[in-house]
């Protein structure tokens, strides 16, 4: 890797964790341009990087100037291609979110503003999914709300960009609830509430449990019958399942509005595993299936299929290894 490049960009995830963690690079570095995406984007190299680039929260690409992140199968893929973490300037940890390993990366070397300790924590909690009760979760917090904002924001990719530079700026230059007094935010907070109840209806058909799990532990969100892509929170699920321990949502991807056979699995754990010690690791099942990666909390993959008998082949398939390798977990 050159290091004579000047940093000029930062690449970082599409989430709450990855606008808190530019807003921290961003206050540390002073760069100014910004670049949001997934981790499959990364993967796949539709996200092209260089030297000059910082990247946060995802898979450590090829070409990088700089890198952030706190997911462990992204530190097993450096290992697998023979590169070792430490020479790529930056930092790996183990935290609650990435925004933490760029926080405790430049503390002691740049003075960050007051408001960003409530954030980081804010921003801890959400990513770590760090909730005990029903209430807890669903308090609106001004971190829960961002997050929530995000989504929302999300389902109009030309506006998305625009949106999230915005929020860069809001959190590198003043607290959470600053941030949502702007108009825009807060009116993507109301739409998130309108999304959720849509979801809360449209999942009283499309939720299900695999018939494997007896003990009904991780209710299924089937979304491969709709032809349009659904604009669906899949926690809301627990809202309507408060017993189920994990949700596994199932959509078909889309290319350009259009729909694919490939699937697309995320899934992630329930408040309830928060009360209990437990060797649940949903990042570790994506992994093993090949399929994807995440953390203990969450993790996300995807599968190509060639025809649609195959997809729905695929998928039953994948949901009942799934179902598997979670009953197969302490």
């Amino acid at each position: 890797m050159r290091s004579d490049l000047p940093l000029s960009r930062i690449v970082t995830h599409d989430d709450l964790d990855g606008v808190v963690s530019a807003a921290l690079v961003s206050t540390a570095l002073g760069i100014r341009r910004f670049f949001f995406t997934g981790p499959v984007s990364i993967v796949n190299g539709r996200t092209p990087t260089t030297e000059q680039d910082v990247v946060c929260d995802l898979p450590c690409p090829v070409r990088v100037g700089m890198w952030f992140d706190h997911h462990p199968g992204n530190l097993d893929d450096l290992h697998l291609r023979g590169q070792d973490p430490e020479q790529i300037p930056g930092r790996f940890a183990a935290a609650p979110s990435c925004a933490r390993v760029v926080y405790d990366h430049f503390s002691g070397k740049v003075e960050f503003p007051a408001h960003m300790a409530a954030t980081l924590e804010g921003t801890d909690r959400v990513d770590s999914f760090d909730y005990r009760t029903m209430s807890q979760w669903r308090e609106p917090r001004p971190e829960r709300k961002l997050a929530d904002s995000i989504y929302a924001a999300s389902t109009d990719r030309g506006a998305f960009f625009p949106f999230m530079e915005k929020l860069v700026g809001l959190l590198r230059d003043g607290s959470m609830e600053e941030a949502l007094e702007d108009q825009e935010v807060s009116a993507m907070v109301l739409q998130y509430g309108v999304m959720e109840d849509r979801s809360l209806r449209l999942m009283e058909t499309d939720c299900r449990f695999h018939p494997d799990d007896k003990a009904r532990e991780v209710v299924v969100v089937d979304l491969t019958r709709h032809n349009r892509r659904p604009d669906v929170i899949r926690g809301a699920a627990f809202i309507l399942n408060p017993e189920a321990l994990a949700v596994l949502q199932v959509t078909n991807n889309f290319e350009r509005g259009r729909k694919t056979n490939d699937l697309s699995f995320s899934m992630s754990l329930s408040f309830l595993m928060n009360r209990v010690e437990h060797g649940k690791d949903i990042g570790e099942i994506m992994r093993s299936l090949n399929i994807g990666d995440g953390h203990p909390g969450a993790g996300a993959g995807r599968m190509p299929c060639r025809s649609k008998d195959e997809m729905l082949k695929t998928k039953e398939e994948t949901i009942g290894k799934i179902i598997e390798l979670w009953k197969a977990m302490d």
